[in-house]
């Protein structure tokens, strides 16, 4: 690709792609850490383990899809 042919705004979009991007893959890489560092905290609060792996699961399970209405 050769940047020198984009306009500014082409150019200035794909910069705020890439750094969208980049913010993704870098809370990607921390959550799991910081759900860990949750669930110690919870747990040291008192909330029972087994409540939250119930709830972790539940957040694990896909949504239902909407459902279509159809029409009389």
């Amino acid at each position: 690709m050769d940047l020198t042919t984009l306009t500014d705004d082409q150019l200035d979009a794909r910069r705020v792609a890439v750094l969208t991007e980049q913010e993704r893959r870098q809370r990607l890489a921390q959550l799991p850490d910081q759900l860990a560092n949750m669930t110690r905290d919870a747990v040291a609060a008192g909330c029972s383990p087994d409540d939250l792996l119930d709830r972790l699961t539940d957040a694990l399970e896909p949504a239902p899809a909407p459902e279509q209405e159809t029409a009389p």
